[in-house]
């Protein structure tokens, strides 16, 4: 299972002026079902031990220091990895890149064949929020992918709202704290998950 989130927590590359200077997406993997499961049940239990309501959605940028240490900490034991492609937007010259969501598609796909050596025949939860006609064209474009041997590696693909995910919030967790520390040079939050042994891969882009 794939649960897929961009820094700002919307499905569409961010180009104009103002925006951030980095587009951060990241892939939380899941190779198990029932680690998905203890995994949003740890995240659960974090919500309790931090006395938020149930509806509480943690979203890095929205988050204090405490409870974005508290998440990270909490979700530790958790049996994921995650792959992320950060791109610096200064640095992108092509016609193309000025198309956000062919940018996005493409940036998507750069993780997903990355993820695709730990899962087969998986499934993607992508936060639903964005524009409609992209994210069925995205939809479309990942249920095509497939290893070199021709095996399919996405099965299904999801639509859901991250405030009823759990598991896309941990997504966005993981995506602000790799993005930190580019973007910031503050390692903090995310040596808690490398210390964890989860991170497979961070790509920067252009090199």
């Amino acid at each position: 299972m794939l649960a897929f989130i961009d820094e700002s927590g919307d499905a569409g590359m961010k180009l104009h002026r103002g925006s951030s200077p980095y587009f951060c997406i990241l892939a939380a993997v899941f190779t198990e079902e029932e680690s998905a499961h203890a995994s949003d049940r740890a995240i659960d239990m974090i919500r309790r031990q931090l006395r938020k309501p149930e509806t509480y959605e943690f979203h890095f940028s929205h988050c204090p220091e405490s409870v974005r240490t508290a998440f990270l900490r909490g979700v530790a034991p958790g049996q994921f990895s995650y792959q992320a492609f950060v791109i610096d937007k200064a640095r992108l010259y092509s016609p193309k890149f000025h198309d956000a969501a062919t940018f996005y598609e493409f940036a998507v796909n750069i993780v997903c064949d990355n993820a695709g050596k730990l899962m087969s025949n998986g499934k993607v939860v992508i936060d639903k929020n964005g524009n409609r006609e992209f994210l069925q064209r995205l939809q479309c474009s990942l249920k095509q992918r497939v290893t070199p041997e021709g095996a399919r590696i996405v099965r299904k693909v999801v639509m859901q709202d991250s405030r009823s995910n759990n598991l896309v919030q941990l997504a966005d967790m993981v995506c602000g704290a790799v993005a930190r520390s580019v973007t910031a040079g503050d390692h903090s939050y995310r040596d808690l998950r490398r210390r964890a042994g989860r991170e497979q891969k961070v790509q920067c882009w252009p090199k």
